[in-house]
């Protein structure tokens, strides 16, 4: 496979949300504008998040998951990293172990649930223990500002400010340095402060800029305050307009947009119209199923 699938690019409560009667999820209905939980399918090796709706989402995007090895964890939120999915392994007389990484605070987390479930049955944790017992998963901490060797691939996570379940655990974004260029995953995520913007700065410098970049639109048209752990559209913008000034972003670079919930009130078309207004960049709002 030499495209990168986009298995979902909704928020936590998918669009439209299922129990809502929102003029924003009927229209979505009306448009058939549907978006699972989001995931990014990088190559036949690699994903990043392992949400509720991947097992589905590959099933209906012809984008089988079989062959995949490493998985880069954001956060342990529930849609980026659920029970569910992993009980589908439990089921799987799979050919080879698949290597989670995450933040330090996430691999703290998943461990307390472990140790504090694997006697229970029918558990989160009984049933990581269970796979971890059998080697068919294994959990690796990755710092932030560190590069790892990860599948062949260079990954260099990145800070952020987005709280998950861990204690003192915030959301990761990933650089990854692979065959088809350097990219940069950014979800769930807030506008970069001074110590990313140093560091993509100075990775700029020595680099260039990056190829691709896949950042979180949750919010859209509804203006969030700053620091929130996510992002409105407006701020993408400024985002981006950061980005551009330090020379991490240029005009060769394509920008995606994911993650994007039903809170806000722009379809699939606004969206992108405003994108093409306002954006300094090339963006497009991603769509599920949609090969880059």
């Amino acid at each position: 496979m030499t495209e990168s699938v986009f298995l979902g690019t909704g928020a936590a409560e998918m669009y439209p949300n299922p129990f809502c009667g929102c003029e924003t999820c009927q229209r979505a209905r009306r448009n058939q504008e549907t978006r699972l939980r989001a995931s990014l399918l990088l190559d036949e090796t690699m994903m990043i998040d392992f949400g509720p709706d991947v097992c589905a989402a590959s099933q209906h995007y012809g984008a089988p998951l079989d062959k995949v090895e490493d998985v880069l964890i954001t956060h342990t939120h529930d849609d980026h990293f659920n029970a569910a999915t992993f009980s589908i392994l439990t089921m799987t007389n799979m050919t080879h172990p698949i290597r989670f990484h995450l933040s330090a605070a996430g691999l703290g987390w998943v461990n307390t649930i472990i140790e504090q479930q694997k006697p229970t049955g029918g558990t989160f944790g009984n049933m990581l223990a269970g796979l971890i017992a059998k080697e068919k998963i294994s959990f690796h901490a990755v710092d932030p500002y560190e590069t790892y060797e990860i599948g062949g691939k260079l990954v260099t996570p990145i800070k952020t400010i987005h709280h998950g379940y861990g204690a003192g655990e915030t959301a990761q974004n990933y650089i990854v340095r692979f065959a088809r260029g350097t990219w940069l995953y950014a979800a769930d995520t807030s506008l970069y402060g001074e110590e990313n913007l140093a560091f993509l700065a100075d990775w700029a410098d020595k680099r260039g800029a990056l190829d691709t970049m896949i950042f979180e639109g949750t919010f859209g048209s509804r203006a969030l305050p700053e620091n929130s752990g996510h992002m409105d559209a407006y701020q993408l913008c400024r985002q981006f307009s950061d980005l551009r000034r330090i020379g991490a972003l240029d005009d060769h670079t394509r920008v995606f947009l994911t993650h994007i919930n039903q809170v806000q009130h722009f379809s699939h078309a606004e969206y992108q119209q405003y994108m093409n207004i306002h954006a300094p960049a090339n963006v497009i709002v991603a769509q599920d199923g949609m090969r880059i």
